[in-house]
């Protein structure tokens, strides 16, 4: 015989409150409501919350509602009538598959029917492997009260449902009926965080169950979770739930939620107590630090510590958690302990690679690292780089960051090139300060370059110069990526002011300007070019001077190749100067790539680059590069292999390189 069960034709209430709150609203008296099982007095330091929330309860469901303060959202006027009924929700079905121990076919609303597959027992055991046909009539019986649970979970409280079968095919329908509305919405904060009004309006915009939306229980709890939790972030640890509870109409399918917190008193941060540090001094991590102690605790400081150990370089893991134990133990505690958990990288560290580039040829590289030089903190990073057309050979130290994210550095570096028919031997020491932020850092530096370089001339033999120039230097870098290593989402910005002056250790004076900016927007499904990835760079420089003479060549611009204008040779874009390609004062380069998977790990990508360098604004004609190409994807980023046409070179060129230049 078939089991029907139909929702109570009576307002209900669903009292789903935290251990604290021993009262339901069916205990005011009012006669519309019945009482829940297991509910229990409130203890008296919050009972008259339980005798004003709930009267206002009852009022909304049995009579005009009223303005209350502290309303998620602007009220609306709560209908005295039923509600309209809503849309019926589409329905779905579930059918049987090949191998199960009974078929169980499932109608009605799709969300409902996913649940009532992966929730039920009725549902879950069908492909167990240990089921045996004696469980059936348990599971069978037990089936309608479970899934009038979760139409209940999920706003249903006037529908029906229907379960008929035997142990060789089981058939559930459902009737879901109206769903309920969520039509008033109370929520308090009593204690020192009610009367901070940013910290109350942070909490509040964590609530996810408004005016006008459906009513869920996951949604329900979730929000209540949420609302104590943003005021944790804000420095109430100690803030709980003394009170919530929801009514629901049935006959006119609405509900009304109230939830009154307890904010307790803000907290502060306690001493740190590191775990893990051997190798490192104490004061490595005190400097990363970026709050006191005592100062107010807040979530987004504790994050910015544990995000600044990791990027620090020292450490291949942090955790950086409140003790909230200790605090829990010590009801009259104003500050919380914070427990640093480390585990350091290795103090020194040889790196071999060998790799290839359609721009430098194949490459071979020998690095050394040492991160607490001097056993002073210090990170020495070297290495030696050999590539087909340059080598290159560097040092550089840094000192660990402050507390406000600042450190010092100092090095330099020797470069032998051949590209375009300029060779050239350089050096460069510099030494500087720079600040390092979330996704920001720069950079004011020092620089000394000297250059010698050897041009191949048509006729005659080549010309030869030297260049020196003491360079004082900013350098700013942003990034908002949703990954380093393949991003999909977000944008890049690089900028670059530089200058020197004659008769300064300089041979001419310049002003430099640079500017290189990437984003990247992800497609929607449903927009003109589909799911995919559109990749946009646009890059710009310009050098103030009477001529590029004396001017040392890193301070000039020249383009082409794999990272800027695909379809041309690795910096084939310049000044030319006798048959050589050199640098130029002018830079403009823009790209417009979409990129569209076409399977999990590769995608397809078209592009168009234009660009180029030159020494004057008018020499700026633009080389085109069309073409199409292919991304793999790596652990250590996407190999990128285009095909590009060089409308200026008239030729078909293949470009091979690994990741995003930044």
């Amino acid at each position: 015989m078939p089991t029907r069960r139909a929702a109570d034709d009576r307002r209900l209430v669903i009292d789903t409150r935290l251990p604290q709150v021993k009262v339901a609203l069916a205990q005011l008296g009012s006669p519309g409501l019945r009482r829940v099982a297991g509910a229990r007095r409130l203890s008296q330091p919050h009972a008259h919350w339980r005798s004003a929330i709930g009267a206002e309860l009852v009022f909304w469901l049995v009579a005009v509602p009223v303005a209350r303060a502290q309303d998620l959202a602007p009220v609306q006027p709560v209908p005295t009538t039923a509600a309209p009924a809503a849309a019926p929700a589409p329905e779905s079905a579930q059918e049987s598959k090949p191998g199960e121990n009974y078929p169980l076919k499932v109608k009605g609303p799709a969300e409902l029917v996913d649940l009532v597959v992966q929730r039920t027992l009725i549902g879950r055991w069908r492909n167990r492997a240990d089921y045996d046909q004696f469980q059936f009539e348990g599971l069978f019986a037990r089936a309608p009260e479970e899934v009038q649970a979760l139409m209940r979970s999920q706003g249903y409280f006037a529908g029906t449902v229907e379960v008929s079968g035997d142990p060789y095919g089981v058939l559930i329908d459902i009737d879901a009926g109206a769903r309920t509305t969520v039509n008033r919405v109370i929520i308090e904060v009593i204690g020192p965080g009610g009367a901070e009004v940013p910290v109350r309006d942070f909490a509040l915009r964590r609530w996810a169950l408004p005016e006008g939306s459906f009513f869920k229980s996951e949604v329900w709890e979730q929000s209540k979770r949420a609302l104590v939790d943003g005021l944790h972030q804000q420095g109430y640890l100690r803030a709980h739930i003394v009170d919530s509870r929801a009514g629901v109409d049935v006959e006119n399918t609405t509900a009304a939620v109230a939830v009154v917190v307890e904010s307790g008193p803000v907290i502060g941060f306690g001493p740190i107590q590191v775990s893990g540090l051997s190798r490192y001094r104490h004061t490595l991590v005190d400097n990363l630090r970026p709050f006191s102690t005592g100062e107010r605790y807040l979530l987004d400081n504790l994050l910015l510590f544990q995000t600044r150990l990791r990027d620090s370089g020292y450490f291949i893991s942090a955790s950086v958690v409140p003790d909230l134990a200790a605090l829990e133990a010590d009801p009259k505690a104003t500050e919380v302990p914070v427990l640093v958990e480390l585990s350091e990288q290795q103090r020194r560290r040889i790196a071999l690679g060998i790799g290839f580039s359609t721009d430098n040829g194949v490459r071979g590289q020998v690095g050394y690292e040492d991160r607490n030089l001097l056993d002073r903190g210090w990170r020495l990073e070297s290495a030696l780089t050999i590539e087909t057309q340059r080598k290159r050979l560097f040092a550089n130290v840094r000192t660990p960051s402050k507390a406000d994210g600042s450190f010092y550095g100092f090095g330099g570096s020797l470069e032998r090139s051949d590209i375009g028919g300029e060779l050239t031997n350089k050096s460069n020491l510099y030494a500087g300060v720079g600040r390092r932020r979330v996704g920001v850092e720069d950079f004011w530096s020092l620089q000394h370059q000297a250059e010698r370089s050897t041009t191949d001339q048509l006729i005659g033999p080549p010309l030869q110069q030297t260049n020196t120039a003491l360079v004082l230097s900013y350098a700013w870098n942003l990034r908002r990526l949703d990954s380093t290593i393949d991003p999909e989402k977000g944008y890049t910005i690089s900028s670059q002011v530089s200058g020197a002056r004659q008769g300064w250790l300089s041979d001419r004076s310049f002003a430099r300007l640079y500017t290189r900016a990437l984003r990247f927007w992800p497609m929607a499904e449903d927009s003109v070019l589909g799911s995919g990835t559109l990749v946009g760079m646009a890059e710009f420089g310009v050098v103030f001077a009477d001529s590029t003479d004396g001017i040392p060549s890193e301070n000039l611009f020249r383009t082409g190749g794999a990272g800027s204008v695909r379809g041309y040779d690795y910096l084939e874009l310049g000044v030319n100067e006798n048959g050589a390609t050199v640098g130029g004062r002018y830079l403009a380069v823009a790209s417009l790539e979409f990129q569209r998977p076409i399977r999990e790990g590769l995608k397809g990508a078209v592009f168009i680059d234009l660009g180029n360098a030159a020494d004057s604004l008018g020499g700026l004609s633009p080389a085109v590069g069309i073409g199409v190409g292919a991304r793999f994807k790596t652990p250590v980023g996407p190999i990128n292999l285009d095909l590009a046409w060089g409308n200026e070179s008239k030729r078909l060129r293949l470009h091979f390189s690994v990741g995003y230049t930044f």
